[in-house]
């Protein structure tokens, strides 16, 4: 084999392998970014606000039985509209808790457990309301039912808040950036594409001058299409904005009485993502077509010393 063609045939390995190494790189650090916007929108967001709002409903309801339990007015209102309402809300909201897969099986059986929890916290205050007459026995049942709704550690809103606390911190590994995509991003792309641009610009100068032949055009190409990584930087930087933002907003006190207003702000928020997290799929394809312009570049090169004497 002659000296060029040996040369060639080692170039084109390296191009090739460095290519696909940049590649990888590229696909794992845009997709762990990108991924993370469907999760939070579909999955964290919804999750978060209904734990929020059955903990807010629930707290209300005790509230609202108390006073119509100690109002002049029980025997015809009975515990009242209010109280209705609110824990149908809170049973509502835990039922699609439940159906959710934040968390993990955990969550979801925790979740069911509190479930039970609530039928028991109703039938209390279902049974204040029968001795309302009976003012000992009212306030013991109001004073169980208290301790079943806010007992510390175990209570239903002592649960729903170790759930709601593992979805926060779900969401910000979320919606972090983190040490790796870092590294990935802003060291092992540029690097990477980098020395692969390199390695295409003398690639190049080495054929016009062996081969007399002012430019390859694949080559050119190829060398072109690696600025496709800058787009793809911008849109991982304008997500993970959206994250934060959408993280600082789920954060807010306030989010079990305000949870539309929240779910839509954060689906304001993060409706540009979608797009943007699609562009993954064209990672591998670009890749694929960087692959066979170096290839369609250099092989007839190399072909031409295919038949050199030894």
């Amino acid at each position: 084999m002659s000296g060029t063609r040996a040369f060639l045939v080692r170039r084109l390995i390296a191009l090739l392998v460095v290519a696909a190494v940049a590649v990888a790189a590229l696909l794992a650090a845009y997709y762990g970014v990108s991924r993370n916007s469907r999760a939070v929108s579909d999955e964290s967001t919804p999750a978060i606000l209904q734990v929020a709002a059955a903990t807010d409903a629930l707290s209300q309801s005790y509230r609202t039985a108390e006073l119509s339990l100690g109002g002049s007015t029980s025997d015809v209102e009975g515990l009242g509209e209010n109280y209705r309402d609110a824990l149908s809300t809170a049973n509502q909201n835990l039922a699609q808790a439940v159906k959710s897969t934040t968390g993990g099986t955990s969550a979801g059986q925790s979740l069911l457990t509190i479930a039970g929890l609530v039928s028991s916290y109703s039938d209390i205050i279902e049974q204040a309301y029968v001795n309302r007459t009976n003012n000992d026995l009212r306030d013991a049942y109001l004073s169980y039912a208290e301790t079943m709704l806010k007992r510390h550690g175990d209570g239903i809103l002592a649960r729903l808040k170790k759930i709601q606390d593992r979805q926060f911190a779900l969401l910000d590994q979320q919606t972090s950036f983190g040490w790796l995509l870092g590294c990935a991003w802003w060291v092992l792309v540029p690097v990477l594409f980098g020395t692969l641009a390199v390695l295409l610009v003398r690639t190049q100068r080495f054929l016009r001058h062996r081969f007399r032949r002012l430019v390859n055009p694949w080559l050119v190409a190829a060398t072109a299409l690696l600025i496709s990584v800058v787009p793809l930087a911008v849109f991982t930087n304008q997500t993970q904005d959206r994250l934060v933002s959408a993280r600082h907003s789920l954060h807010q006190t306030g989010i079990g009485r305000n949870g539309g207003p929240t779910a839509k702000k954060v689906a304001h928020v993060m409706r540009d993502t979608r797009w943007r997290a699609d562009a993954v799929g064209y990672i591998p394809l670009g890749g694929a077509v960087l692959a066979a312009l170096i290839l369609i570049g250099l092989q007839p090169r190399i072909d031409e010393y295919r038949f050199q004497s030894r």
